[in-house]
């Protein structure tokens, strides 16, 4: 995959599947993969199989494996939660749609000098810290895990994006799992992936207790941190990335993602648990459903349509992060400076920011919105605060 910059045109989205046979748009009809909106690179939303006038319940089929990237697996029978339908051929099709989906959380250019500072945050009344978490109760990564939820219906997946029952689940806050920090820089690689592989843990703590709640399972994925290209469920990632794949429901994170920042941005303390708290953000969005209705939906709608509904996903993964952030950041002794740094990193994700062109309408949503939904996060705890999808798109802009 040839690495672009940000804004430029042409640029291709880090984590999506760039080529190769096989990709029917009718059943027998091959086609080569499409890249379906924009020049802003991003999660990797691939252009699937789905009929032009979409029926009910899609009747098509699905390929098994493609010469020249890893095969697509094939997972057998439903997901243990919740109870769905079984053997839909729709869900067929959404397993393979899922093999190659990628979201990626991307940096290239920060505007303002983040400093860490010192003033710790200040508890808020009834926030005492409840017993930690023993680290024997946290399991370890799950390399097999179970299969991913999927719709059998277009309503169906609707209701999953609108109506999800996470949505009536809140994130415990304070949460007592505290954050170690790591030098992005320096640290080898071993010793990054140790220092992210240890964050899933507080991940985990935060999230299963509301998914399992809602009927839904939340294992923890493994992270490989990378630094030369690497094959995973989702294809090649070559560049310099942070990827949650829901091929094999994993997070891959470059080793060289600290290179595209300023020098001083590059060491600032929480920044890599940001990144891997979206691509953790993305996880959720998997395990609820939520990741391969948004796929399902967008394939029935026009490029315009659909880029908005990218940019309600990445902005929901957003949200998600500041939550676990909130979460945790009293156990960890977060600074307001640390929480506000990491505002305007969220800012500088913006479409507009990136490009260099104020009003660019893109595929992970303005500078405005980005930070908006981050900070909405760090300040509510009701996993339904966070429910991109039926806000008016002109709060993802």
């Amino acid at each position: 995959m040839t690495q672009q910059p940000w804004g430029q045109s042409g640029a291709q989205r880090p984590g999506s599947y760039q080529g190769g046979p096989g990709w029917p748009q009718q059943p027998g009809q091959a086609q080569g993969w499409q890249q379906p909106y924009g020049q802003q690179p991003g999660w990797g939303h691939g252009q699937a199989p789905w009929p032009a006038q979409a029926p009910t319940q899609y009747q098509g089929q699905w390929p098994g494996q493609y010469p020249g990237r890893a095969p697509v697996q094939q997972y057998p029978g439903a997901p243990s939660q919740p109870p769905r339908k079984q053997g839909s051929p729709l869900k067929l099709l959404l397993l393979g749609l899922v093999a190659v989906v990628a979201l990626g959380f991307f940096f290239i250019s920060l505007k303002h000098y983040l400093d860490g500072g010192q003033d710790v945050v200040t508890p808020q009344p009834g926030s005492t810290l409840p017993p930690a978490v023993a680290p024997e109760d946290i399991p370890e990564p799950d390399y097999n895990p179970s299969d991913l939820p999927m719709p059998t219906t277009y309503a169906e997946a609707e209701q999953w994006l609108t109506d999800n029952p996470v949505y009536a689940q809140s994130v415990a806050v304070p949460t007592n799992c505290a954050l170690t920090r790591v030098d992005a820089v320096n640290a080898s690689v071993s010793e990054l992936e140790d220092h992210l592989n240890n964050l899933t843990g507080c991940l985990w703590v935060v999230w299963s207790p509301p998914l399992e709640a809602a009927g839904f399972e939340m294992p923890r994925p493994p992270v490989t941190v990378y630094n030369q290209p690497i094959t995973t469920g989702c294809g090649q990632l070559e560049d310099v990335n942070a990827v949650y794949c829901a091929g094999d429901q994993r997070v891959y994170y470059a080793k060289p993602l600290y290179k595209i920042f300023p020098a001083d941005v590059a060491r600032l303390p929480f920044m890599p648990d940001m990144v891997i708290g979206h691509e953790f953000g993305h996880a959720i969005q998997a395990r609820t459903g939520i990741l391969i209705s948004d796929l399902a939906l967008e394939q029935k709608m026009d490029e315009d349509e659909a880029t908005v509904m990218s940019r309600r996903a990445e902005q929901q993964a957003d949200c998600f992060a500041g939550q676990f952030l909130q979460a945790v950041s009293q156990a960890t002794g977060m600074s307001q400076d640390n929480l506000t740094n990491l505002k305007l990193i969220a800012a500088n994700l913006g479409d507009d920011v990136l490009t260099g062109q104020p009003g660019y309408v893109g595929d992970h949503g303005s500078s405005a919105a980005r930070e908006r939904w981050f900070t909405k996060g760090l300040t509510e705890t009701s996993m339904g605060q966070c429910n991109t999808w039926t806000v008016p798109a002109g709060q993802v802009r």
